[in-house]
């Protein structure tokens, strides 16, 4: 089935985007596999393809909506909401991540990623995106995996998440990052954080645009369709 995603992605010429993109082995601004050999995953002390498998199909991202199934006969409206929100923001509003206390934490010990915390307006956008963009999608994985579930077994906030907008991940619950490996599971995850905080040193980084990504029935991989700027 048809997705849409609506995403933070770095611009193209940063390091932090040529990095994040070599490691995972896919450009999705161009929709291009990247060479298995480069410099950043020799820079590792370790590495295993099957690392990099799931996060590769999404690209070097950052989930400031969510990834949705949807009709793609809405994209249409979906660029204009996207558009209504950003306009709803004054010119001179900036939006910012800073990096979090732990900047590279291995969540669960198998999950591998750059964590932010957003400023303020972000975390606005975040929530305009959330309240106005997730209703066109018809589900998500998340959403389809909670409808098999039993309700009353489930957290009540996050069931009335997942219900209305198809994610649980959203408001006091969204937790930015960009994804670098999952499941890892090397034998050295000390010595890899410490090549990864060397590859991806904490710096502030200023939002100037959100993406619109879609994966088309039966593709695999997600590509950049429209860059809104702001």
């Amino acid at each position: 089935m048809a997705k849409f995603a609506v995403y933070t992605i770095p611009p193209a010429d940063s390091l932090l985007y040529q990095r994040g993109s070599e490691i995972l082995g896919y450009d999705v601004r161009i929709g291009e596999f990247l060479p298995d050999d480069n410099a950043t995953r020799a820079a590792l002390p370790e590495f295993d393809p099957a690392w990099i498998a799931k996060p590769q199909t999404y690209g070097f991202h950052m989930t400031t909506g969510y990834s949705l199934f949807y009709d793609p006969a809405t994209l249409p409206e979906i660029e204009a909401e996207i558009e209504l929100v950003l306009g709803c923001f004054g010119k001179d509003v900036e939006f910012c991540l800073t990096p979090a206390d732990n900047p590279i934490p291995f969540w669960r010990d198998s999950i591998a990623v750059l964590h932010f915390n957003p400023n303020p307006a972000m975390l606005m956008l975040h929530t305009m995106l959330t309240a106005r963009v997730n209703p066109f999608g018809t589900s998500s994985t998340v959403s389809e995996s909670y409808a098999q579930k039993d309700e009353s077994e489930l957290d009540p906030v996050k069931a009335t998440r997942v219900r209305n907008f198809f994610t649980p991940y959203i408001l006091d619950g969204w937790t930015p990052h960009f994804s670098l490996m999952y499941p890892y599971a090397g034998e050295h995850p000390d010595a890899m954080k410490s090549a990864l905080m060397e590859l991806f040193p904490p710096e502030d980084l200023a939002v100037k645009s959100i993406c619109l990504l879609i994966r088309d029935d039966g593709d695999t991989h997600y590509r950049l369709h429209r860059e809104f700027f702001i």
